[in-house]
């Protein structure tokens, strides 16, 4: 069959910018390679199937060259929809279908926004999402599309469709193995790629695994994860349990970094929720990639940073940065998210990170608990700053649909309109809780932007970045996109 994978172009994007479909969560000021999608289409590439995916924000496409792409014909479209892509996705879908010649294509979406509100992708019969994890449930959808198989949607797990208007829905599909996925086929993408916390360019995104083995309230793990969790909470009706973590093996990941590598790449951001937690495991890969000479960084929980042996060994196999999820600096809110950590963890993995001569990283996650006020906010900010890293992320609590800080809003009645709504968590707030407003929120998150970004140390800090005439353009745009949000209301 003819596949068409889309990211719609700029034109077609309702927010400030391109939507992160890595991690689903914001509007991003780099552009990442789209690595869930791409795994879903390099399946249904060895499969023998026409694919192409079109990235309109990576290809710099204007409207009418994604008019080009669609008078091209295809028997499927897909969409890798996340909660904030919403718009962006059926505002393509529907161009498609009205500029699409006979007969129209079938219309795909998967991952979260499809997951949480199915109704708004009918597009009559010809229209299926894909429910948690799709890969496996795109094979057969496109098989029995195709002809292949009994042309009956019914008998495929994990699939939401439409019969006569009516919105029906399939039974929950079993997680697969990682270690069947294929490496991602980078070449079925067109566009280029700049991610911002990566000096050495080209760089890519990769993952290891699926899963994470804690029990944060708040957690919204990366896209496809976060599909894959709700699809699991709405089976279990209530909160219980995240799904299991899933690990690739050692000799997996290497050779997929042997293949970036030899195409050219220079760095790599390990985009999984968890990439240290297993020594052995993280050893065997660091042994193996160290060779190669790419730099890459990757999340970590602070204390398995505190072994400076594992630490001096990323390293010499290339880690430049490690961000580590310390979220706030107040014991008791820490406690109370289940981040099963102490603040002291978190200062002597920075230690130990800068010891080794790896970047560390930290964050503040504000309003991620009832017990959250702005002196606890305040105190996080200088607790992290007196820390010396280089950066500190920071955001608001997301109380998105799969996780137990939604349950808890809910219950509380902390949500400014009702209910979940998406937004992009580093700009926005959507929750008043107990000591705290939504406007009170995105205050102080401006607050901490402008203390980190416009100070004479954040200026210099950003300056002593730029070494090329495109380095210098990318932070202008960056810096341009922080000070529009900073003057708006």
């Amino acid at each position: 069959m003819r596949t068409l994978f889309v990211v719609p172009p700029a034109a077609l994007t309702h927010g400030p910018g391109p939507v992160d479909r890595v991690y689903g969560c914001n509007y991003a000021y780099d552009v990442k390679p789209p690595i869930h999608l791409l795994t879903v289409a390099t399946m249904l590439d060895e499969e023998g199937h026409c694919v192409r995916v079109f990235d309109g924000p990576a290809e710099g496409a204007s409207l009418r060259d994604f008019d080009a792409v669609i008078e091209e014909g295809w028997d499927a479209v897909l969409f890798y929809t996340v909660y904030l892509s919403i718009r962006d996705d059926l505002a393509a879908a529907r161009r498609i279908r009205q500029r699409h010649r006979a007969p129209l294509p079938k219309m795909i979406f998967m991952c979260t926004g499809a997951n949480w509100k199915p109704d708004a992708f009918e597009f009559g019969d010809d229209s299926f999402i894909i429910l948690g994890e799709p890969e496996r449930t795109v094979l057969e959808l496109i098989a029995m599309l195709e002809g292949r198989s009994a042309a009956d949607p019914s008998t495929i797990d994990g699939l939401g469709y439409w019969r006569n208007g009516r919105y029906r829905r399939t039974g929950f599909r079993n997680l697969l193995d990682v270690n069947d996925l294929p490496i991602p086929n980078r070449r079925l993408l067109r566009g280029t790629y700049r991610l911002n916390r990566l000096e050495e360019q080209p760089a890519t995104v990769l993952y290891t695994s699926r899963g994470c083995g804690y029990r944060c309230t708040f957690c919204t793990p990366n896209a496809v994860d976060q599909g894959i969790e709700l699809e699991y909470k709405k089976t279990q009706e209530v909160y219980v349990k995240r799904p299991p973590l899933r690990t690739r093996r050692p000799e997996l990941v290497i050779e997929e970094f042997r293949q970036l590598s030899d195409m050219g790449y220079r760095s790599v951001e390990i985009c999984d929720n968890l990439f240290i937690f297993d020594r052995d495991r993280t050893m065997a890969i660091l042994d193996g990639i160290k060779a190669l000479g790419l730099h890459w960084l990757c999340l970590s929980r602070a204390p398995f940073l505190h072994d400076e042996e594992l630490v001096r060994a990323m390293a010499d196999a290339g880690c430049q940065l490690v961000y580590i999820g310390s979220e706030s600096f107040s014991q008791a809110i820490l406690d109370d998210v289940h981040k099963d950590l102490k603040v002291s963890d978190i200062k002597r993995a920075v230690e130990t990170c800068r010891a080794a001569g790896v970047t560390p990283e930290v964050s503040v996650m504000m309003g991620g608990s009832p017990l959250e006020t702005k002196e606890t906010i305040r105190k996080s900010l200088r607790e992290a700053t007196r820390l010396g890293t280089d950066f500190v992320h920071f955001s608001i609590a997301l109380p998105s649909p799969s996780t137990e800080l939604y349950d808890l809003a809910r219950e509380g009645g902390w949500f400014v309109d009702g209910d979940f709504r998406p937004i992009d968590n580093a700009r926005e707030a959507i929750i008043n809780l107990p000591n705290l407003s939504a406007g009170e929120l995105k205050r102080e998150l401006k607050r901490a932007y402008r203390a980190q970004y416009l100070s004479p140390r954040g200026l210099l800090r950003q300056a002593a970045r730029i070494r090329t005439r495109r380095d210098f353009v990318e932070k202008a745009k960056t810096a341009g996109k922080l000070l529009r949000y900073l003057v708006s209301g």
